[in-house]
Parts: C-alpha cells; sequence; structure tokens
C-alpha cells in the first residue's frame, strides 16, 4: 500500500517554478492584481465604475485595455510612475494616491535601501546627470563591470557589488518616490534612498541557466536601439521542454526580426516580426533555447518581454521552421487536454499497482499452502513456515 501511495505521488508531481513578480513594466502599468487601498493610510479605494467625474473610469476604457472595471483595485492608466487608484476626496483637497504593492516592481528591481552617505551605500563607480533614467544608470554600471545599479533622489547613479547589497538596510518602496531627472514615468530613488537593479536587465547579450526567469529586449525600460544585434541562451539542464509566454511585444518595424532556436539541432522554432501578435504561450521540446534579435538601422521601438520556465516533463513537440510565423505545433496544448491526459496515466499507474499487488498476494499464498502441506508430512525441515511468513510481513509494513 506504501508503494502504491508513493507511485501516486510520483505520477502527480510537477516542476516547481519559483514566483514571478506581478509586474513586468518599471511603473505598474501592466499591474492586474488586487490590491485596493492607497497611502501609509492604506484608505480604501474607490471603484472604477464610480469615478464618472473623473478622467479615469469604465467608460473611458470601455475595451478593458487600462484594466479598469467594476472593481477598485490599484491600475496606472496613464503610465504615471506606479499604479494608483481615486479615494473619497478629503478636506484638503487630495482625491486620488498612489498604492504600495510590494510584488508590482519589475524582475531585476532589488528594493529601496537606505543610503547614509558617508561611505556611500554603494562604493563602486558613481555620477550623475540631468537625464537620469533607471537603464542609463544601469547600462553605466555595467560598463564599469559592477553587478547591482542605484538611483537615488531623481539624479544620482552608484555601482555596487552582491556584498554590499546584502549588507544595506530595507525600507519600504514608498519611500523612493523620487522622479526620475530624465524620465517623469519612472522613480529613481528617494531622498537617501536607492532603488537597486540588478545590470542584466536590459542586456543585449546572456546565458540564462534558472529554472525560470524573464528576458528584455535590448535598454530596457527605454525602447530599443536601431541596429540591435543580440543573443541570450537559456540552458536548463533538468528540463525536457521549455515553455515560453510573451508578456508584451511592441515592436514596429516589420524589418526587426525575433527568432528562436533548438540550441542543440541549431533549428529555427519560431519567428515572428515587428508588427505581428505572437501566441500566447508556446512550450518547445529542448533544454537548450536560443533567441535572437536584429533591428534594423532606421526604427527603434518599445521593446519586448518574455517569460519562460523549464519544464521536467513533455508538453509539445518541437517541428522545424516551415516558412510560417509560428509552428502550431510549437504553441502549448489546450490544458483541459492535457489534464485528461495526467488522468488517463494515473488510473493506468494505479491499475497496474493493484494488479501487481494481486499477483504478489496470489503467489504468496500459494507458496504458503504448499509449504504448509509440505511441512504436516515434514515439520523438522520446514520448521514453522506459518511464523517465518508473519514476521515477514510484519518487516515489511
Amino acid at each position: 500500500m506504501l508503494a502504491l501511495l508513493g507511485l501516486l505521488v510520483a505520477v502527480r508531481s510537477e516542476p516547481s517554478v519559483p514566483e514571478l513578480s506581478e509586474c513586468f513594466t518599471v511603473n505598474g502599468r501592466d499591474y492586474r492584481g488586487s490590491v485596493n487601498d492607497a497611502g501609509a493610510e492604506k484608505i480604501p479605494c474607490l471603484y472604477w465604475n464610480q469615478t464618472i467625474q473623473h478622467r479615469y473610469n469604465t467608460q473611458s476604457d470601455p475595451s478593458g485595455d487600462l484594466g479598469l472595471g467594476n472593481h477598485n483595485h490599484c491600475r496606472n492608466p496613464d503610465s504615471d510612475v506606479q499604479p494608483w487608484c481615486y479615494v473619497s476626496e478629503a478636506e484638503d483637497g487630495i482625491y486620488w494616491k498612489y498604492c504600495d504593492i510590494p510584488s508590482c516592481h519589475m524582475p531585476g528591481y532589488v528594493g529601496c535601501f537606505v543610503d547614509r552617505g558617508s561611505p556611500p551605500a554603494l562604493n563602486g563607480a558613481s555620477g550623475t546627470s540631468k537625464k537620469l533614467t533607471i537603464q542609463n544608470c544601469i547600462q553605466f554600471c555595467r560598463r564599469k563591470g559592477h553587478e547591482f545599479a542605484g538611483v537615488e533622489a531623481g539624479y544620482a547613479c552608484f555601482c555596487g557589488s552582491s556584498s554590499e547589497v546584502a549588507a544595506l538596510q530595507k525600507v519600504s518602496s514608498s519611500q523612493c518616490d523620487q522622479i526620475c531627472f530624465g524620465r517623469t514615468n519612472e522613480l529613481c530613488g528617494g531622498d537617501g534612498k536607492l532603488s537597486v537593479y540588478s545590470v542584466w536587465v536590459g542586456t543585449c547579450h546572456g546565458n540564462f541557466s534558472s529554472t525560470a526567469g524573464v528576458l528584455y529586449s535590448p535598454d530596457f525600460p527605454n525602447e530599443y536601439s536601431a541596429d540591435s544585434s543580440c543573443a541570450w541562451d537559456i540552458i536548463i539542464p533538468d528540463s525536457t521542454t521549455i515553455q515560453v509566454h510573451f508578456q508584451s511585444f511592441h515592436v514596429p518595424d516589420p524589418d526587426d526580426v525575433l527568432d528562436l532556436k533548438d540550441g542543440r539541432s541549431g533549428s529555427l522554432l519560431f519567428q515572428i516580426r515587428g508588427g505581428q501578435e505572437p501566441p500566447n504561450n508556446m512550450a518547445f521540446q529542448t533544454d537548450h533555447l536560443q533567441i535572437t534579435f536584429k533591428s534594423n538601422r532606421e526604427v527603434s521601438g518599445p521593446g519586448y518581454v518574455i517569460v519562460y520556465r523549464g519544464l521536467g516533463h513533455l508538453r509539445s513537440s518541437v517541428v522545424p521552421y516551415s516558412g510560417m510565423t509560428s509552428s502550431p505545433a510549437a504553441e502549448e496544448g489546450d490544458p483541459a487536454q492535457s489534464e485528461q491526459h495526467r488522468n488517463v496515466w494515473l488510473l493506468l499507474a494505479a491499475s497496474s499497482a493493484l494488479l501487481l499487488l494481486g499477483i504478489g498476494y496470489s503467489v504468496w499464498r500459494f507458496l504458503a499452502c504448499s509449504c504448509s502441506t509440505l511441512c504436516r508430512h515434514q515439520r523438522v525441515q520446514c520448521g514453522d513456515l506459518t511464523s517465518v511468513n508473519q514476521s515477514s510481513m510484519k518487516s515489511l509494513l
């Protein structure tokens, strides 16, 4: 019975995937979570269908693209620095507030930390700029060979190591509230506070080996530049399948091309050009995926966000590229059909286990009865087999 239970657990097990952020944009424009209070006072948000007197409401977003609806969840419909909501107007005339959502920070964001100034919290290269953006600071620190970039007070950039970041005092992200001098919809730290990012965000080349992760277009969250030529390798040795999801894809120029290739065979699995719409989910039977992106020399664009994860079991087939934008066999199958397949395998496994138990029990009964009959004539040679069998069964329980 214990063996049967172990078999059932093994059949139902799924590969674990690290939790990803609820947001993939730097200002949380894509937030679709359920936080519904604002400010340090946790003031309840008003429902978007009850804010007709204000600019943003369900009538101004009939398609739902901005995330507004018959709810009071925080959103960022105007591309502000972070999600917000309308609140009941107070005596001071304030009728909206920012929401503090710890889970709504793009991957690569480490947190908001105290900078006591002397010595600096991040003690590597540093600089100031009246045109500072998050990506400008990340690029600066990457060129200087540092692991992390920190922005502060809207105009200052500091670089540092993982050991320095580990020693920092973390505070609420709401304290990093200074607008970047170079981009008004981004926050660049605060007064004596550092917003820290990993320098891999927006890199043009890289190797990824984690079970799950996020890949950004070059220079993200800035627009990718014209004449970009980038390549990334995703190698997950313990996986048989790599699943790919396009969180966003805003590439306007048809001459800009994104290719996904099997790193083992070099075959083209999927290709998408600017102006096209990628499928929601795809899965490729490989543990090595190569992604390349090339833009022409004239047009840049907002870029894309790709979420990937490795799967420990086969989910789909890799079909070589045949001139189509995407290979239908490369897309992830119907979840209901996959669940039916899992149930069928589960039933077969359970049936097989029960059949083996039945056969084993029958053989044991046959041997016991045979030996018992023999022992009635030859007690001395056989000994007490009934006692021996009972003791053996106890040792197996």
